[in-house]
């Protein structure tokens, strides 16, 4: 450190060997040895005229001193941020100090490090660590950073960047710090100045600074500072040599000064280094300074003086201007933003321009020394605003006159050709006139709230305004701030050479604008102008929104071999080429406050002006915010500050590819050759979160399709971390000793995987590792490593290549390849289907329950998984089949250990094989390829008969509980069932099997009765389905007794099992009766049974008679009121509605109660009367079979003596008699038509037989009692036609020779006669009932057209030859009929019978009457029923 005063002339020649300094005083001490510097004395660091402030010049990397002490500067009002980082102060001396020097205050001085060469500077390597990048651009973070500023981040601070030194330069309130910002190490060479008058108050503005060309002495810049509220400036001629002791001698002359004329209310806001010129101040109020730090022969020596403007303003009388001059100018403010240097005209010339907010621009030209030429002064606005509107026609009049200039920056000069060629500038651009100034101006619109900023070209002249390219930046959308609106925070413009690329720094973001021509469209043919076309590649760069980061300094790069003063902010060539940075392409340097210093350099500036020059891609984007957003210490953010530029669908579909590309180790930031495989996974599947993270920051409105295919890669990369952990555990187990084969079957698998399904690695460049290549480049092809798992124990299996021992082992590891992969996958579906935004899809074990429509198939149950996985599953249980339990102990018999393994795995391995063919059936059920959904079918039904098979197969294995826990998870009640009894039923046989006494048989038994405890728990888990499973199991095997034993079913199942089974009806009514207590079931059961099942007549007599008895018990209270039925109720007289005549017991307690019991109780006596007409037929034809010795000889006996009325010839009706008879002489339970047909075409051969026997009328009653409908009346036709033609009509009608007693008798003997005589009996023991007798012609044509529905009804079941043959039969009767008919006058006969039978009745009643009372009426013979009874 040297006192404020410090610095001397500048040396005459330019030898780089330092020159002795002069002193005034008489200490100088004499030329020491070599490298001998001390001792010093106390006087060396005290000078009794100046206070204690000192500089403090700092190298950073020099030792610690033992001497400390406090810097009185550093100690005064400082801001908090800054006090830490001050307090430490280096010492001087090496040696100690005499006791004295305690005493006294001592400037300080931290003696600079060893100097290197200056080729050892120059890194190799830069050390950066890259935080974005893309095709256009990389950002990366420089490693130097002074100490100071690391420990201290949250600091108020601003700087500049130099890169024509490589310096960067950083000023707080208290301190300047200069360092080499290329250099490759964290803690560079560090030059840190202790400001002599810091400012008094943390809201002060910070100093500026900038540094100057360095002497001739010394190839490092110097430094210049200006206090902006008092005006102070502080020069350091080299910040080398200051930290050098020689310089403690200097005098304090021209290295300190105070700018003179600023008023009360006006500081210095801007520094501009115009070197060779000198520097220009930029004033709060507008005004402009020239200020030189050297004079005439070059020694350090300042200067200020105001500008005078082009229109003649008046200049302040003196060097620094009079106090009338500063109060005529305190009221008065120009809002100057920008201040620029033009290029290198002459020795010690420049241009400056200075341009306001409102549009104005005002320029000088420079000299050395001072003077200066006022050269233009114009107003632009208009032609600004003009320019933009036409360019942008949605702008309108309020938003265009708000315009503000932001900033702007000179056009390079000296540009090559092929730049100028193709970028938008005018050609301007391509001559030297230096007076034609180009610049580049940033314009925004702060009324427009959609993309305000504008770049705009300006070609000013002493005479003439010129608007050239119009560009707007897109990637801002918001105005700026207030607070960006300060001079420390307005957005800065760079245009580096070539002048291809713009950079737009803001405080927390960087654009990045091409200015090149895009490719020629229709559309930009149409506009015309190249000033309009529409804008070429652009995007921004964003630092985090923390708080702390913030820009607060800036420069630009120039390719090497260009640098001209834009590289430095219109800093002049400053400074040597030790550490300027060499660079073929442009880039903007960037001092960022809790960072450090960032470079944002363009990748290729010739592919801009090439064919595809870089584009912002959705993928691009992404792939920055997924491969550098993923590191937590990463400035940059890449999601939540502005809106997307590209659609959901587009970032959708991006997204989806670039998950693709990680899978497949496409990119760029993921090694083909990673030492550690397993870090290289577990990286990828980090990117794959990152990308999903990154996509739910934006808030975007993906597809269900995208998130599906976004997760089933994340499941990939998971699934194929495990499998290389498994493959790994495989590795270890063969090492062991285990096997002497190391190729595990992932090794196998990948071998065995066709070329065309993976990426084959070259053996030329030493790709020898297969697995490890696969696992790099074909994760997403793991469905298909899957499926092969079971192709590589078939193919070895089968072509001998290993024996039982080695195939066991590759079996082994095959499910767990399996069962870890599919479980694994599914799992992390589960644990991450919120993440990726599916919260509402709904999973059952893993697998989507609906909502398949639109999503890719699923890759955990794809065709060859599905398929593979059930030959896996078959393969293992034959495998435990043929070696479980292992007794072979041969050197090539399985690994016992091993086969206990599969054995443990296979219920997993089951499970997995049927979640994924369920899996697989539900989403083919939305597709619409036939082939996809026939197999989708076929999954269906492997499903539904292998969840009951082969989870059943698991108990041969003793995995009772595993089978149990698979069964209840596929909802396999059979299985579950099958197995819970079996398991009971193994218990209770292994108790047997040892000692009834023992210990261990009493532990079978009671674990039996705990497991079957279990079952009738389930019973109310699983319901009837289960229950009813459990029952058939014990019907089957051990009977219906172990049905009705069962122990704890306490919701009744047994019941309600014993009513569904219409087979079990015989025992389900006792069981209703005897443990229900349920009357009316068991005779709805019984009744039921009667009705509907039984065949045998006896038993259905017993079961109706038992049916009616109970229905009776159960109606007790209004059975006595019943109306007592009888089997002679007239036909047409009952006419019960249907719902009568269908059983109103379906099946037990689930059938609907009767409507109505005494229609039940009716219907149940008709069915009784059929049972008793059919026992009276039977009766007709016992004795005529009494002598026949066997059943062929009863049917033959009863054919020859009963069917004689059957002509031979009708065949059909021979063999339809045949078989009712058969029946009958079984005692079977005929049917309605059987009983008739018998009925009505049977001979008697009975002379004598009651009138209720007559044939007919019994047909009749069955029709009534045994059809409905349309049935019973046809059946009702058939039998008066065969009434009818009963009897030869063609013999009755020829009456010659008779008299009229003969004719009535002969009449009085047709069936047509006796059965209208027991109707009309009937209907006067019953007068509520009528008969309606069918007339001769209505008969005809029943059952005799093949067309008729009712004729279809009755014989469609029949062969269509036997059909047409019994067709033919009733169509001869129809023939014989029609014959009576027409030629025998039947129709009379029959009402002259239907008279003669009626009158005979009522002669008879009235006879009775008369002899007996009218009580005799109810006393006719009625034999065949008997008495009726209540």
């Amino acid at each position: 450190m040297f006192s404020p005063h410090e610095g001397g002339p500048a040396t005459a020649t330019r030898s780089r060997r330092r020159q002795r300094p002069v002193s005034s005083d008489s200490l100088a001490q004499q030329p020491k040895a070599k490298r001998q510097r001390l001792p010093l004395t106390e006087q060396t660091f005290v000078n009794p005229d100046v206070p204690p402030e000192m500089f403090q010049v700092k190298a950073d990397k020099v030792a610690m001193l033992n001497s400390r002490r406090n810097d009185g500067v550093e100690n005064r009002s400082q801001p908090p941020s800054t006090t830490h980082a001050t307090t430490a102060a280096a010492a001087v001396a090496a040696t100690p100090l005499p006791a004295a020097a305690s005493s006294a205050p001592r400037k300080e001085l931290s003696v600079r490090s060893k100097k290197t060469k200056a080729g050892e500077r120059i890194s190799k390597g830069d050390g950066s660590v890259v935080l974005a990048s893309n095709n256009a651009y990389t950002v990366s973070k420089l490693p130097a950073l002074p100490d100071r500023l690391r420990t201290d981040p949250g600091g108020r601070q601003h700087g500049n960047v130099y890169s024509a030194s490589g310096y960067a330069v950083s000023l707080t309130h208290t301190h300047a710090i200069v360092w080499p910002y290329t250099a490759n190490s964290p803690s560079p060479e560090t030059f840190t100045f202790t400001l002599p008058y810091p400012s008094r108050h943390v809201s002060d503005p910070l100093p500026l600074g900038a540094l100057v060309a360095p002497p001739a002495s010394s190839e490092e810049p110097g430094l210049v500072v200006v206090m902006p509220t008092t005006g102070k400036v502080s020069y350091w001629e080299s910040i080398s040599s200051a930290a050098t002791l020689d310089f403690l001698r200097q005098q304090r002359n021209g290295v300190e000064d105070v700018i003179h004329g600023l008023s009360s209310n006006e500081h210095v806001t801007d520094i501009l280094n115009a070197e060779p010129a000198g520097f220009i101040l930029l004033t709060s109020t507008g005004r402009l300074a020239y200020m030189n730090v050297r004079d005439g022969h070059g020694r350090p020596a300042i200067s200020v003086q105001f500008l005078r403007t082009a229109s003649g303003g008046p200049s302040s009388a003196g060097f620094f201007g009079s106090i009338r001059h500063a109060l005529k100018h305190s009221g008065h403010r120009e809002d100057i933003v920008a201040v620029h240097a033009g290029p290198h005209l002459r020795v010690g010339e420049r241009s400056i321009i200075a341009a306001s907010s409102k549009g104005k621009f005002s320029g000088w030209k420079v000299h050395r020394g001072g003077s200066h030429d006022a050269i233009l002064e114009t107003d632009a606005r208009d032609d600004i605003i003009s320019a933009i509107r036409q360019f942008d026609f949605g702008v309108s009049s309020a938003e265009s006159d708000s315009l503000e200039v932001v900033d702007f920056t000179y056009v390079p000069k000296g540009v090559e050709r092929k730049y100028t060629d193709t970028v938008r500038l005018s050609n301007a651009i391509k001559n030297d006139n230096d007076s034609i100034h180009q610049l580049l101006v940033l314009v925004a619109l702060p009324h427009k709230r959609r993309r305000p900023y504008y770049l705009v070209e300006l070609l000013l002249s002493a005479d003439e305004t010129q608007v050239g390219m119009v560009r707007p930046i897109t990637s801002i959308t918001a105005p700026m701030s207030r607070q960006q609106q300060t001079t420390e925070r307005r957005p800065r413009l760079y245009l580096p050479k070539p002048a291809v690329v713009a950079y737009v720094v803001f405080d927390r973001a960087v654009v990045i604008a091409s200015l090149v021509q895009p490719p020629e469209t229709p559309d930009s043919q149409l506009q015309g102008e190249i000033s309009h076309l529409p804008p070429s590649f652009e995007d921004i760069v964003d630092l985090r929104n923390d708080g702390l980061s913030e820009i607060v300094g800036s420069g630009v790069e120039e390719p090497a071999g260009s640098l001209s003063e834009a590289a430095d902010s219109g800093s002049g060539a400053v400074g040597s080429r030790v550490h300027r940075h060499k660079s073929k392409n442009p880039a903007a340097v960037l001092v960022v406050r809790g960072v450090g210093v960032v470079r944002v350099a363009t990748v290729d500036v010739e592919r801009f002006i090439g064919e595809k020059p870089p584009e912002v891609t959705a993928k691009s984007k992404l792939e920055q915010a997924v491969f550098y957003g993923i590191k937590d210490d990463n400035p940059l953010v890449f999601e939540g500050k502005r809106d997307s530029q590209f659609s959901d669908a587009e970032i959708g579909e991006a997204a989806m590819e670039l998950s693709r590309d990680i899978l497949g180790s496409k990119t760029a930031f993921t090694p083909s050759v990673p030492a550690s495989l397993e870090s290289n996974l577990r990286m990828r599947a980090g990117y794959l979160d990152r990308l999903m993270s990154h996509l739910n920051a934006l808030h975007l409105d993906l597809s269900r399709r995208v998130r599906w295919r976004l997760l089933s890669d994340a499941e990939k990369m998971y699934t194929a971390t495990n499998m290389w952990l498994l493959h790994e555990q495989f590795l270890a187990d063969r090492a062991d000793g285990k096997t002497a084969d190391r190729k595990t079957i992932i090794s196998e698998i990948v071998e065995y995987i066709h070329e065309d399904d993976k990426k084959n690695p070259n053996r030329d460049v030493g790709e020898v590792d297969r697995v490890r290549h696969f696992f790099v480049n074909d994760v997403w092809r793991m469905d298909l490593f899957i499926a092969w798992a079971y192709e590589v124990i078939k193919y070895v299996y089968r072509d001998h290549l290993l024996d039982d021992r080695g195939v066991t082992r590759l079996l082994y590891e095959g499910v767990e390849v399996n069962y870890r992969a599919l479980n694994g996958a599914t799992q992390y579906r589960k644990d991450k289907l919120a993440f990726f935004g599916l919260e509402g899809d709904e999973l059952e074990s893993g697998i989507l329950v609906d909502g398949y429509d639109g999503l890719p198939e699923p890759w955990t149950s794809t065709y060859f998984i599905t398929n593979n996985a059930k030959r896996l599953v078959d393969l293992c249980c034959n495998w435990l089949d043929q070696f479980y339990p292992n007794k072979v102990t041969t050197a090539s018999a399985p690994d016992p250990g091993l086969i206990e393994s599969i054995r443990e795995s296979l219920p997993n391995l089951t499970d997995r094989y049927l979640l994924a063919l369920l899996e697989h059936y539900r989403w083919t059920q939305t597709r619409e390829a036939e082939t996809e959904r026939e197999f989708g079918e076929r999954c269906q039904k492997a499903y539904a008969e292998d969840r009951y098979a082969k989870v059943y197969r698991l108990k041969n294995y003793g995995l009772w509980e595993d089978a149990i826990e698979v069964a209840k998870k596929h909802r396999s009640i059979d299985a579950l069932a099958g197995i819970m009894v079996e398991e009971v039923r193994k218990l209770r046989n292994d108790a047997i099997t040892v000692d009834a006494g023992t210990l261990r048989a009493n532990e079978k038994r009671a674990e039996a009765l705990v497991k079957e405890q279990r079952i009738a728990e389930d019973f109310d888990t699983y319901g009837e389905a289960f229950a009813f499973a459990v029952y058939e199991i014990l019907l089957r095997d051990d009977g219906i007794k172990a049905v009705l034993d069962f122990p704890g079913d306490k919701t009744g199942f047994a019941t309600r099992f014993l009513r569904a089974k219409p087979e079990l009806a015989k025992i389900s009514w006792i069981n209703d009766v005897e443990r229900e207590k349920d009357v009316e079931s068991a005779a709805g059961t019984l009744l039921n049974l009667g009705l509907d099942r039984e065949r045998q007549v006896w038993n259905k007599k017993i079961e109706l008679s038992l049916g009616k008895l109970a229905l009776l018990a159960e109606q007790a209270p209004t059975s006595r009121n019943a109306t007592p039925s009888n089997l002679l109720t007239p036909p047409e007289s009952s006419s019960a509605s249907p719902s009568h005549l269908l059983s109103p017991f379906q099946s037990g307690n689930d059938a609907p109660a009767a409507t109505d019991s005494d229609g039940n109780i009716d219907r149940v006596d008709k069915q009784l009367n059929m049972i008793k007409i059919q026992d009276l037929l039977y009766s007709w034809v016992l004795p005529s079979i009494t002598t026949a010795v066997d059943e062929a000889a009863e049917l033959q006996l009863a054919m020859e003596n009963h069917a004689t009325r059957i002509p031979k010839r009708q065949k059909t009706l021979l063999h339809v008699f045949e078989d009712g008879l058969s029946r009958l002489l079984k005692h079977e339970a005929l049917d309605a038509f059987t009983l008739i047909d018998l009925l009505t075409l049977i001979n008697t051969r009975k002379e004598d037989m009651l009138i209720e026997e007559d044939v007919f009328y019994l047909a009749l009653l069955v029709a009534d009692a045994g059809l409905s409908g349309e049935d019973r009346r046809q059946a009702k036709r058939l039998i008066w036609r065969r009434c009818f033609i009963r009897d030869d009509w063609a013999q009755i009608n020829n009456t010659q020779l008779q008299d009229d007693e003969s004719t009535a008798s002969i009449l009085g003997q047709t069936s047509v006669y006796t059965t209208i005589y027991a109707l009309s009996i009937q209907q006067k023991i019953d007068t509520s009932s009528a008969f309606t007798m069918v007339k001769p012609s209505d008969a005809l044509g029943v059952y005799s057209d093949a067309a008729d529905p009712a004729t279809a009804a009755r014989f469609g079941h029949m062969e269509d030859t036997f059909r047409e043959k019994l067709l033919d039969a009733m169509r001869h009767e129809d023939t014989l009929l029609k014959r009576y008919i027409d030629k025998n006058r039947l129709e009379e006969w029959c009402r002259t019978a239907m008279d003669g039978a009626e009158k005979a009745v009522q002669s008879e009643m009235d006879r009775l009457t008369e002899v007996q009372g009218s009580d005799a009426v109810g006393r006719l013979k009625w034999k065949l029923f008997g008495t009726r009874s209540a």
